[in-house]
């Protein structure tokens, strides 16, 4: 496959490092043009399958303006610049979200949350022998609830449609693939 050449390009909008949008016009290896095709550019972000020596982890729930609503999630946050590594952002989201730490860590994955627009990153970890270290340090913006569930139970909460969020429900699934294992 032949990548697609970038003929032009337009910036639209600049809010970095929140988001960066423009558009192409792009020819594909079989001589099409396509015009205007939007891409974008946000910030990778950490997040976390935490699971305490008593067999629980945090769920987080928050109010999440882009779609209007509270949801559930898993801890996570931004990457606080392209050059934090992915595995401390995640232990500091953890921290703060739920005053936990972990002393095992484990790489899930790395998924690229929209492969049209642009190569933004959900890193996923698993982090076991949680426990905690002290209150939630939370961000002037953020109200934060923390709830408790067996992997088992998040799993359930995926399958009947409660956890929505796409990097949440593949950190849960890909945790509980490596959990069923051990």
């Amino acid at each position: 496959m032949q990548p697609w050449q970038t003929l032009t390009s337009r910036p639209l909008l600049d809010r970095a490092p929140w988001l960066i949008v423009w558009e192409e016009d792009v020819r594909l290896a079989n001589g099409l043009v396509i015009e205007g095709y939007t891409r974008s550019r946000g910030r990778d972000y950490s997040m976390v399958f935490a699971v305490q020596t008593n067999g629980t982890g945090p769920l987080v729930r928050q109010y999440k303006h882009g779609v209007g609503e509270p949801l559930y999630d898993l801890p996570a946050g931004y990457l606080d610049s392209p050059d934090e590594a992915p595995l401390a952002a995640a232990q500091r989201e953890l921290r703060e979200e739920t005053g936990l730490v972990a002393d095992r860590w484990q790489e899930l994955g790395h998924l690229v949350i929209d492969t049209n627009r642009g190569p933004d990153q959900a890193h996923i970890y698993l982090a076991l022998d949680a426990h905690l270290d002290g209150p939630q340090e939370l961000d002037p913006g953020e109200a934060i609830e923390v709830s408790y569930h067996t992997p088992a139970e998040l799993r359930d909460m995926v399958l009947r449609g409660e956890i929505t969020s796409m990097a949440s429900v593949a950190g849960i699934m890909m945790a509980w693939d490596v959990l069923r294992a051990t």
